[in-house]
């Protein structure tokens, strides 16, 4: 089976494209600017299609799976989409754009009608939620509400990514309560948390793993957040004031953050389940860094998807199981005492 790579040109999308070398796949890139796309694909003795919104159905009609990694995805979501209904390819993408990943979920009728699988967010954010939020609500008998926060661990990103992040903290704080969408400007609801790498604020911002955790797990009440290790009392003064400058478009992108040449990259995720009680059961998922996370679990999803397609929007856990995530070497799941240390693992 042939497969493709759209944005391939971008950080994350090489990423998946050596990733997928190194594992024995060849897969077809495609991108919109022939000067960057042709040396590239060239590099990697790749094949490779310039395509436009016009062309890009055309491109994937020989293809059996296309993974859209270009973003923002709240801007490529629909032609790509769009593209895979008309040529019957099936689509992933690695967002975990609120918006976008809802807006995924919303074209149910179109991909079912034509027999496809459309699966968003396989990479680091969303599938590691996904799993620690199952792993939690698993561990309670008749849990009624999820939330979950990332702690991404990231040695760069490129412009795609920055963008895409910007636009997550413009949309500011979301949360799900009895299946209904509920917003907030950005710092409100910061708390702090017992963690297994000490105490952490929790940020809730508008994130995909609200809409897949919800999915995979079935909770009708979700909450999502980004962890920081900064005083709630900081972020809570200065969060807003990055929520309005991303919301004017004053800021683009994101400062990069560097670290030593001997950092050890860690990656985390936490999930508390409650139950009608208000008796909880929390997890913790470690791992390493979150794009190499992404690249890793990007191949995974495609293999998997390709030996068993479902012709419905869904979620990587739901398709490949709950346990999907710990398919990325170096990841485990623990569950958590009260304290937030770590009691058992998986």
């Amino acid at each position: 089976m042939t497969w493709a790579i759209y944005g391939a040109t971008g950080y994350t999308g090489g990423l998946i494209a050596a990733e997928a070398i190194a594992r024995g796949e060849r897969p077809v890139l495609l991108g919109r600017t022939e000067s960057r796309l042709r040396p590239f694909a060239e590099s990697l003795d790749l094949p490779f299609v310039v395509v436009n919104d016009a062309s890009l159905a055309k491109a994937l009609t020989p293809l059996d799976l296309v993974v859209n990694a270009a973003g923002p995805f709240v801007e490529t979501l629909e032609p790509v989409l769009t593209a895979c209904i008309v040529s019957g390819t099936h689509y992933l993408d690695i967002s975990n754009e609120f918006e976008s990943v809802q807006q995924l979920f919303r074209q149910g009728a179109r991909v079912r009608a034509v027999g496809i699988t459309a699966v968003p967010s396989v990479g680091f954010g969303t599938v590691v939620t996904d799993a620690v939020a199952a792993h939690a609500v698993g561990s309670v008998a008749e849990p009624v509400a999820v939330e979950v926060a990332m702690f991404a661990d990231n040695a760069r990103g490129g412009p795609a990514t920055s963008a895409s992040v910007v636009g997550v903290l413009g949309s500011g704080g979301v949360r799900i309560v009895n299946g209904l969408v509920q917003r907030a400007p950005l710092g409100r609801g910061i708390r702090r948390i017992s963690t297994p790498i000490g105490a952490r604020s929790i940020v809730p911002i508008a994130t995909g793993d609200l809409v897949t955790v919800r999915q995979t797990t079935g909770m009708r009440t979700v909450s999502a957040s980004v962890g920081f290790s900064a005083p709630a009392t900081l972020l809570t003064a200065g969060l807003p004031v990055v929520g309005f400058a991303a919301r004017a478009h004053l800021v683009k992108g994101l400062p990069e953050v560097r670290h030593s040449s001997g950092h050890v990259y860690r990656s985390y995720a936490w999930a508390r389940a409650t139950d009608a009680n208000g008796h909880t059961a929390s997890s913790w998922l470690s791992t390493g860094e979150g794009f190499a996370f992404t690249a890793t679990s990007t191949v995974n999803a495609v293999l998997g998807v390709l030996g068993r397609p479902l012709a419905d929007v869904a979620t990587i856990a739901s398709v490949l199981g709950t346990e999907f995530a710990l398919g990325v070497p170096d990841t485990r799941i623990d569950a958590l005492d009260d304290r937030g240390r770590i009691v058992t693992g998986s």
